[in-house]
């Protein structure tokens, strides 16, 4: 891969420990309302799921916007985090640096109006004036209460506009990075992106994931402790399925086309202590496996199989992730209100108690699908379940038509029932139980429904 595989050779790793989380003990109950911005800072000492900087949960509400730092003016990044903001997103997938491949406009990482990130190819020698605007557009998105996971180095952009020619480069192009955004409240680091490391004949470590180690290291090198993953290509689903970089992340980076309750699931249980935030999913109007283009109803089942098997948000994505021609007039798509519709249907309950739980659906659930098998989302209607340890709330969400049985001895007493439609939020009675049949069509015609199932907290 260019200058780096010419000059990267194998050097010692040095492990930083993962960095203290927590802090003064806050209730999560009662997150903060001053109507000060909140950001994604650190995961909470549980391991389940993210914090905001006064230590509330946060549940993250994502965008993929790629190549927003290099395709955008000044004037058109703020409609973008304005528009994004009142819809209810509080969180960003961005790269620091542009490739034709992630949605810039060249891969020598200039912006749309010529401005290069480094002098004469060299990653230690920056320029000032596309680092300049690149923090002023993290500042703007700061302002609107968007955090930022960002990719200093990806999987595009390595041995393309990033060249180092030794691992030290990554190390001090890591520090310095760090350096840099040292005054930006609302950043969450994140590496690779369709990037495969090794191969079965070779699993181990390549230069890539060396050098993107040392970016890591340079980052924590200048005391950034904020949270950080790495994303693999397609066929690597999870951050902790390679070795080397499980024992290197604060959270797991879920990647899949399939259903997402078998990915999400997947990394809980490989990584019981990690956040298993599904990241990437199918876009709208988009289809990886070569099926019928994302619809809503595609987007709801994504959205609902995650949060319901524990993952502590998930981002969304459009096919204008690279701002073609019109993308401003589509901010507002069907797709992206609706999504923003059932993050606030499940912002308003105590998300982060929940936990997946198939036992509570004692019959209808359906045959789960076999991971790899790339099984369309629309052609699966499993119901996945979520509750939380006291009774007090679960969530069952239904893609298709069929009646579901659940264990409703284990809510406490007096507990109530109501179907929500994910197309539109409306709320309606959904009776006693123990038995559930869907009512019938939502507003969009189609047959999924989720049921949520509230008791009053115990008291003491």
């Amino acid at each position: 891969m260019g200058a780096l595989a010419l000059g990267l050779v194998a050097t010692a790793l040095v492990v930083i420990d993962r960095p203290e989380q927590g802090g003064d003990s806050v209730d999560p109950a009662a997150p903060r309302t001053t109507g000060a911005p909140r950001y994604v800072t650190a995961v909470e000492p549980g391991g389940r799921y993210f914090v905001d900087q006064y230590g509330s949960p946060v549940l993250v509400r994502g965008d993929s916007p790629w190549s927003l730092l290099v395709d955008l003016s000044p004037a058109q990044a703020e409609t973008y985090f304005r528009t994004r903001s009142a819809q209810g997103f509080n969180a960003v997938i961005v790269s620091l640096l542009g490739a034709t491949t992630n949605g810039g406009p060249s891969d020598d990482g200039t912006t749309f109006d010529g401005i290069a990130p480094f002098q004469h190819g060299d990653v230690l020698s920056w320029d000032d004036g596309y680092w300049a605007r690149a923090h002023e557009y993290l500042e703007r998105a700061a302002a609107h209460g968007i955090t930022a996971f960002l990719y200093p180095v990806d999987g595009w952009t390595i041995g393309k506009v990033f060249a180092p020619t030794a691992p030290d480069d990554c190390r001090e192009y890591g520090a310095r990075v760090a350096s840099w955004a040292a005054d930006l409240p609302n950043v969450v680091w994140v590496v690779g992106g369709d990037y495969r490391p090794g191969t079965e004949a070779d699993p181990g470590p390549s230069e890539v994931d060396r050098c993107f180690d040392e970016v890591r290291s340079g980052i924590r090198s200048q005391g950034d402790g904020r949270p950080f993953s790495i994303q693999f290509g397609f066929g690597r689903r999870l951050s902790t399925d390679s070795v080397f970089w499980a024992e290197r992340v604060d959270w797991n980076f879920v990647y899949t086309y399939e259903p997402t309750y078998l990915a999400v699931r997947d990394a809980r249980r490989a990584a019981p202590g990690f956040p298993s935030l599904l990241g990437e999913t199918n876009y709208e109007n988009e289809n990886n496996d070569g099926g019928p283009p994302t619809t809503t109803a595609t987007l709801r089942r994504q959205v609902l199989w995650a949060l319901t098997s524990g993952s502590p948000g998930e981002f969304f994505g459009t096919s204008d992730w690279s701002f073609p021609d019109g993308w401003e007039e589509r901010l507002g798509s069907e797709g992206a209100l609706e999504v923003s519709m059932l993050r606030d249907v499940i912002e308003r309950l105590r998300w982060w108690e929940l936990a997946p739980d198939d036992a509570f659906v004692v019959s209808g659930q359906g045959t789960p699908a076999v991971a790899g098998t790339n099984t369309d989302v629309l052609a699966d209607d499993v119901v996945s379940a979520a509750t939380d340890a006291d009774g007090t709330l679960a969530l069952v969400f239904l893609p298709g038509p069929r009646p579901v049985t659940l264990d409703v001895a284990r809510l406490r007493p007096g507990w109530e029932a109501t179907w929500v439609d994910p197309s539109s939020g409306a709320e309606s009675a959904a009776g006693p139980g123990p038995e559930f049949a869907p009512p019938g069509r939502n507003a969009t015609g189609d047959t999924d429904w989720l049921l949520v199932l509230k008791a009053d907290a115990p008291h003491g």
